[in-house]
């Protein structure tokens, strides 16, 4: 008879873990309040006085310890409006890892530059700075770190070659909401950083992005962008910059304040729960969590990352585990399947202009992404496995399911052979 659930056994758990998005009486007050006032619009620039989104930015940027906020439409725009804001456009170079989310290069693209991939450290699964040293020359204008799941990158060492060869550097933070590196919020390190909003994130408002900064111009530009080119006091037809419309609404912005006044008490809880794991763990050969580098404080855990030793499971692939891993009631995935260079908008760049920003002639030289090799993204991407944020948020005894789960599969993974 059948142990496994996968193969019709009993599950371990038949319950649901923490429902995400979550919400309470907050956001359904704060939203009243944007639906009664009328105010649905933040305004000519975007974030208005008087308005929701003007107070978010404002303590958004507080709670990061920035100067200043700049709210927009979704993360992607936010790295998109920074770009811009920094200067960086055709036929500049990007340096961005192998392993993140398109959004981090397709805003690259959008400004018209080049985005350089780079390979990532096993233990951090964020950017290697040695990598990032070796892939500048003569062309590249700025560093997307990414602070990836939560953790953070070697931020001191970016900061140190990107001041040494005067390079921008603007942190995706989008994993990272409220995680702590050396006493600070990982966002205030930087000329900018970006956050995203996204359903899944760790705040969420369906959608939305944020840009912080403590630069005076670089945020006034960042303003512009945002909102159709506008100096503030003058016309609502004068338009500075090439004009674009990526502001934020106010409802969005309502449920935002929301998330971000229970945003700390939920980041204790994960971090508590990934640290009982991670002790939990260590009875498991075989699964480890992804160790980061000691240095955060407060880990953002936007992915409890796991290190998957398919030897130590009787020879089970990974993708078979986390499938019977689901199956036991415990939700997983197996993250990004492979470095984003594989991915067929890289693998199929159309030649002469059609393939422009590639195939620029401002450019100077050719670059073909999807024929470069990433061996440790490659590593990483074959032997993650990841349990979404919210589970964290669960009690100590879901934690104890998840355990028990793994445990089970490794004492019958004969089943799944």
């Amino acid at each position: 008879m059948a142990e496994l659930a996968i193969n019709g056994g009993n599950k371990v758990r038949t319950k649901a873990f923490f429902a995400w998005p979550h919400y309470d009486e907050r956001e359904l007050k704060y939203v009243e309040e944007v639906i009664k006032n009328r105010t649905w619009f933040a305004g000519m620039r975007g974030a208005d006085p008087g308005t929701k989104t003007k107070e978010f930015e404002k303590r958004f940027a507080q709670y990061h310890n920035a100067s200043h906020g700049i709210a927009c439409a979704n993360g992607t725009v936010a790295i998109e409006i920074a770009l811009r804001a920094a200067g960086v456009g055709t036929a500049d170079e990007v340096i961005v890892p192998a392993l993140t989310f398109i959004a981090t290069v397709s805003a690259v693209l959008q400004v018209n530059a080049i985005p350089i991939l780079v390979d990532t450290i096993y233990d951090t699964q964020c950017v290697d700075p040695e990598q990032i040293e070796r892939a500048i020359t003569d062309k590249t204008k700025a560093i997307i770190p990414v602070h990836y799941g939560g953790f953070v990158c070697d931020i001191d060492r970016i900061i140190e070659i990107a001041r040494r060869h005067n390079l921008i550097v603007i942190a995706d933070a989008a994993h990272a909401h409220g995680a702590i590196y050396k006493g600070k919020k990982l966002g205030s390190f930087g000329d900018a950083a970006t956050f995203s909003f996204q359903e899944s994130k760790t705040m969420t408002a369906g959608e939305g992005g944020v840009i912080i900064a403590n630069d005076d111009e670089l945020a006034e530009k960042c303003i512009q962008y945002r909102s159709c080119g506008r100096h503030e006091g003058e016309s609502w037809y004068v338009h500075y910059v090439m004009p674009v419309n990526y502001r934020l609404a106010e409802i969005q912005s309502a449920m935002l304040l929301a998330q971000l006044e229970r945003l700390d008490d939920q980041l204790k809880r994960k971090n508590d729960n990934a640290h009982y794991l991670a002790e939990r763990f260590k009875d498991i050969d075989g699964i480890n969590p992804v160790p980061g580098d000691g240095n955060t404080e407060v880990n953002g855990y936007y992915l409890y990352l796991l290190q998957y030793d398919k030897e130590k499971f009787a020879g089970v692939l990974r993708d078979k585990f986390v499938e019977a891993l689901n199956a036991e009631g415990i939700p997983s995935h197996i993250g990004y399947p492979w470095p984003l260079s594989k991915n067929p908008v890289f693998q199929q760049v159309e030649e002469g202009p059609k393939g422009c920003p590639f195939t620029c002639p401002y450019y100077g030289k050719e670059i073909s992404i999807k024929d470069q090799k990433f061996p440790i993204t490659e590593k990483i991407c074959s032997e993650t496995v990841v349990i979404p944020h919210e589970v964290l948020l669960s009690t100590r005894l879901d934690m104890d399911d998840i355990v028990a789960a793994i445990a089970k599969i490794k004492e019958n993974a004969g089943e799944l052979l």
